[in-house]
């Protein structure tokens, strides 16, 4: 019997963007305060403590997040069943230049009866840092600094109506998993938080190191939220071309056009014979399998979260009719969309 641990065969990152001395590491700053629920906090921790293990692993520990935690009330910030997670270093004490600012939720009596420096500590240092995110209603402490003001930005759905009533001078969507507006960040709940943080990663060092974190997490690179991809693209080969990876994005944006072999290679301006040798090498699948799988993906999610009728969804997914949608769920799950939904719905009965 083996007595040891496995090891990670994990593949390296190749593809790097260039970055100057000053952007290699990077320092981010959680603001933490008493919360009922860590994984607001802990996830997104975690997935910057991930890319760190993919830069290393990749003989670029040159390369990277330096992560702290800042309070805005030191102390306990969450304890239940045995587990005491304590923030004692107090915001007025973070000294130093900070590249990415993060605050996660606070419970509302603590923000709203505190309008002291705190706030005027939050408007400043969201001005001086480069970007700024927010985790589910934490939202609500960019909004009461007014750094949100004249910005789109999301929250947790259920906080829809009242947000809106607190700060009109923000535009709220309360669609996307999480939303960008210029440097400012604002994910809509705790998993979103790490969504958002996804994108932080492939931003600063490029989709190959996203990538392989949410491989190494197992979750999907980018979620239906502003961005169309799924699980489908996880599974896929990096592609080196950008044109194919610029396609890749369009077929899941259009998955009710017309997708033929001659129209995508139209949309590359390459011949069909060519295209079609690029695409498989390029992802490691023949382009109408790609589409294929892009569509039952969709559809699929459709199916479960949504009361969508099966035709809408249909149309919506590019199979022109329910049967045709019927017959694509029987092939590859061997099951009828109307069964896989009473088995795997999500979707509350309307």
């Amino acid at each position: 019997m083996r007595t040891t641990m496995p090891e990670y065969r994990f593949p390296r990152v190749s593809r790097i963007p260039a970055l100057r001395p000053t952007e290699r590491r990077r320092r981010v700053v959680f603001v933490a305060s008493r919360n009922p629920d860590p994984l607001e906090l802990i996830g997104p921790m975690n997935v910057f403590r991930i890319a760190n293990f993919v830069l290393e692993h990749s003989d670029r520990s040159d390369l990277g997040y330096d992560v702290e935690v800042v309070t805005a009330k030191p102390g306990v910030i969450f304890e239940v069943e045995g587990l005491t997670i304590v923030a004692d270093k107090p915001f007025h004490r973070l000294r130093g230049s900070v590249d990415t600012l993060i605050f996660s939720p606070m419970e509302f009596p603590d923000l709203f009866d505190r309008k002291d420096r705190f706030l005027a500590w939050v408007k400043r240092m969201s001005a001086q840092v480069r970007r700024v995110g927010t985790i589910c209603f934490a939202t609500y402490i960019l909004a009461e600094a007014g750094v949100l003001n004249g910005r789109r930005a999301t929250t947790h759905w259920d906080l829809q109506h009242d947000f809106m009533e607190r700060y009109p001078e923000v535009t709220l969507d309360i669609d996307p998993i999480y939303v960008k507006d210029g440097n400012v960040y604002t994910a809509a709940g705790a998993t979103a938080g790490i969504d958002m943080t996804l994108a932080l990663i492939e931003e600063d060092f490029g989709r190959e190191v996203a990538l392989r974190v949410a491989q190494a997490l197992v979750l999907f690179l980018k979620r239906p939220g502003s961005q169309a991809q799924f699980s489908v693209q996880l599974s896929a080969q990096l592609p080196e071309e950008a044109s194919i990876a610029t396609l890749q994005t369009y077929v899941y944006e259009h998955l009710a056009d017309d997708l033929r072999l001659e129209i995508l290679a139209a949309h590359v301006g390459m011949s069909p014979r060519n295209f079609s040798r690029v695409f498989a090498r390029e992802v490691g699948m023949a382009p109408g399998r790609f589409v294929e799988q892009c569509r039952l993906e969709v559809a699929r999610q459709w199916v479960e979260e949504s009361n969508a009728p099966l035709s809408e969804i249909a149309a919506r997914c590019g199979y022109g009719t329910a049967d045709g949608m019927r017959l694509a769920f029987e092939r590859h799950l061997n099951v009828s969309p109307r069964a896989y939904r009473q088995r795997f719905s999500t979707a509350k009965a309307s």
